[in-house]
């Protein structure tokens, strides 16, 4: 039975040797093996195309056949009369075309037609066979064509019908008992992909109930759906998934909002219940999200359609159940989305979970820091025993720290970081000296002239050597302060491609970061890839020897000098890349990778994508001046309307400035060359009077403040003035300090 009537119904009765087909017309085939005469035709016959079955004429009321049964030798066909069909008409929903039924079901009845009306509700939604034969797409027979590719399903029909039937209270609280009742009894791995349909309708039936029923939302029936969906057998939770991935964009974004609505409201639950029931909902997301990376763009979603927007007391409590789980400590609950489903976290929820277990790990070891000192010597230890204190000279920063990480203690990198320069360090001093620090670090470890890497031929990203120009140490170091860096929230400079962050990640190169670092080889490559016919590949004799970072290799060992023909073409270009990125640098990355992760959590890590760990560490090129003029504050004799002169005069030299000198000016102010990725929006500087001794401004540099972003501005007499030394204090590529505020 179906919710309305087919235009060609053709139901099969198939066995080993023959086979019955009944028509929407009531009228029955056959074909195959009739020797001993099942198939009807009157005769012993053996045809492979239907033919018609020759039906009984002794009788004189006209019976129709309801159902046929094919079985060993033999063939049967229940039946029944005119009159039979007339008596049962009321209960046969399938002799009404959808919107009658509809309509039917949502009218205003006597409690007569009510009590009919909810049995056939609950014979319709209680039956995954009715469900799935009733929202068939019959353009062109297009249902005929299913497949584990295709559904078959006219969802728009669905949608529709549902829309009406959800309106009305009583019909849908029939609707909602029906499919419940329904739901438990599904088969796990259904005989064939049209069992499937149902997921697909109840997704539709869920957004339609979300969307029209606000004030009355539970989620206990995508609950069930969910537990329905996670009992299938994974061959048909991919079939579903390929079906769900074959829809318009805007029906895959619809069907991924019921879930994340579902997910949204129970998050809000006070407290949130970590039961099965939520863990299903999460584990229905991921499997829509695993079959989004399927599909090739444009029609994949953006990965940011599957972001909740979570609350960062239940971020706060799933890391403190992630912690102890960490620790192998006894639990009553598991932590919900922490490092099991970072697919639904957006960006500045992994870096708040990120940045809490810093902290939480930092206290931790503050702690085992000063039991083990009391302990050992009985006494309350001084502040700086509790500290990881690098001291180092401003001439010779990078050397310093490096002698500094050779002697250190692994359990030091988890206590809080000071850098004190030889300079008298006050607490105010300690974010502003950390940027200071990595500044200078970095800058001067990964430059052509230091030579711990190779550089592109633009000299704009840098790589790890095939050969170490360095002791090994260095890159284990080198990771260190990575990792350092990271969780200390501080931005640094490392001009590296995409790869670098992949590879940490355990996400494999492609030939895309091929492309990134040298246009030139991934772009000649990509040509042969695409572009180069077999005959033109041969033409160019190459082979599979290639030389890179200035040394020769063969690609393939087993088979010197192969030559790259039209079938082996991907197989060189996978082989160079995978020697870029993987063979040739495998020793000195892995010391790489250690150094970092002796600092950072991996699991925590592990939460960002490639292209946001790169954010998080190297920020994000701002160039929006007008944002920054806009957003920036004056205070004292500088608050004025109109602006001050002064500030008028500021603002027309900062306009004269290049592209490089105003990226110089954001790092002078604010501390960053490249802005943290949640402060975008914020970036901001406040602009004050620079109190002077003598009142003489005219010889004084500006001065900031990078932690508060504060530049302290002389009121200069003239312009040219102010742009002399605004331009000279960028010049010197760092800070201005009280020693050298004046000529």
């Amino acid at each position: 039975m179906s919710l309305m009537t087919l235009n060609m119904s053709v139901i099969y009765h198939l066995l080993r040797h023959h086979t019955l087909v009944l028509t929407d017309s009531k009228r029955v085939y056959s074909f195959g093996c009739g020797e001993q005469g099942q198939l009807g035709h009157g005769e012993e016959s053996h045809p492979s195309v239907p033919l018609p079955v020759q039906l009984p004429q002794d009788t004189t009321d006209d019976p129709k056949v309801r159902n046929i049964f094919a079985g060993g030798n033999c063939s049967f066909a229940t039946c029944r009369s005119n009159e039979d069909l007339h008596e049962e008409a009321n209960n046969d929903v399938t002799r009404h075309c959808l919107d009658d039924v509809i309509d039917k079901w949502t009218s205003e009845c006597d409690s007569k037609s009510w009590k009919k009306i909810k049995q056939e509700i609950h014979r319709m939604f209680s039956s995954a066979s009715c469900l799935n034969a009733s929202f068939l797409e019959q353009s062109k027979d297009k249902h005929f064509q299913t497949s584990s590719k295709f559904s078959g399903l006219n969802l728009s029909l669905a949608r529709r019908a549902f829309k009406k039937l959800v309106k009305k209270d009583n019909v849908f609280a029939e609707l909602e008992a029906a499919v419940l009742h329904l739901l438990p009894c599904l088969d796990k791995k259904p005989v064939g992909v049209e069992g499937l349909r149902i997921y697909l309708l109840l997704n539709e039936l869920l957004h339609v109930i979300q969307r029209h029923k606000q004030q009355k939302m539970s989620t206990k029936l995508s609950e069930v759906v969910a537990a329905a969906v996670i009992n299938l057998s994974a061959d048909s939770i991919q079939v579903i998934g390929d079906w769900w991935s074959s829809l318009s964009p805007s029906t895959m974004v619809r069907h991924v909002k019921v879930w994340k609505q579902a997910l949204s409201l129970i998050l809000s639950y006070e407290p949130v219940p970590r039961n099965s029931g939520v863990r299903n909902l999460l584990l229905v997301l991921q499997y829509m999200y695993n079959a989004n990376s399927r599909i090739a763009e444009p029609r994949k979603m953006p990965e940011s359609d599957f972001c909740l927007l979570i609350d960062k007391d239940f971020l706060h409590e799933d890391l403190r159940l992630w912690h102890l789980r960490s620790q192998r400590k006894n639990m009553h609950a598991e932590p919900l989305i922490l490092c099991s489903f970072p697919i639904l976290m957006d960006l500045e929820s992994k870096q708040f979970a990120f940045d809490m277990s810093v902290e939480i790990t930092r206290l931790e070891a503050i702690q085992r820091t000063y039991l083990d000192l009391f302990w050992e010597y009985g006494c309350i230890p001084p502040l700086q025993d509790l500290l990881f204190q690098l001291n180092v000279r401003r001439g010779s920063v990078l050397e310093d720290t490096l002698e500094l990480l050779a002697v250190a203690c692994h359990s030091d990198y988890k206590l809080p970081l000071v850098i004190d320069f030889d300079e008298n360090l006050t607490m105010d001093d300690i974010q502003l000296y950390k940027k200071d620090f990595f500044h200078e670090v970095f800058h001067e470890m990964v430059s052509v002239e230091y030579g711990m890497f190779m550089f592109n031929n633009s000299e704009t990203l840098a790589w790890f050597p095939s050969k170490a120009t360095q002791e090994v140490k260095r890159y284990f170091q080198f990771g260190l302060l990575c990792g350092l860096a990271m969780v200390n929230q501080c931005i640094i400079h490392l001009p590296f491609p995409l790869a670098l962050f992949k590879k940490l990640l355990g996400v494999k190169p492609s030939l895309a970061d091929m492309i990134e670092f040298s246009p030139c080889v991934g772009k000649s490559l990509l040509e042969i890839l695409e572009d180069y016919e077999d005959n033109v590949i041969e033409s160019l004799y190459m082979d599979f020897k290639i030389n890179w970072d200035g040394t020769e290799v063969d690609l393939d060992l087993d088979n010197p000098e192969k030559p790259v023909t039209g079938q082996n073409k991907k197989e060189f270009v996978d082989a160079y890349v995978n020697h870029v990125f993987n063979a040739s640098v495998e020793s000195v990355f892995q010391e790489f990778k250690r150094g970092f992760f002796q600092v950072c959590d991996r699991d925590l890590v592990k939460l960002f994508r490639p292209k946001e760990l790169q954010e998080v560490l190297v920020g994000k090129d701002f160039q929006d001046w007008a944002k920054l003029k806009q957003n920036t504050v004056y205070e004292g004799e500088y608050n004025t309307t109109p602006p001050h002169p002064t500030i008028q005069m500021f603002w027309e030299v900062f306009d004269e400035l290049t592209e490089d000198q105003k990226k110089a000016f954001l790092w002078f102010v604010t501390g960053f060359e490249r802005v943290p990725f949640l402060k975008m929006e914020k970036i901001k500087m406040t602009v004050k009077v620079q109190q002077v001794q003598d009142l003489s401004y005219d010889q004084y540099y500006p001065m900031t403040h990078t932690c508060f972003s504060t530049l302290e501005l002389p009121l200069y007499s003239t312009k040219e003035i102010m742009q002399t030394k605004l331009t000279e204090a960028l010049s010197n590529n760092r800070r201005i300090y009280k020693e050298d505020l004046t000529l």
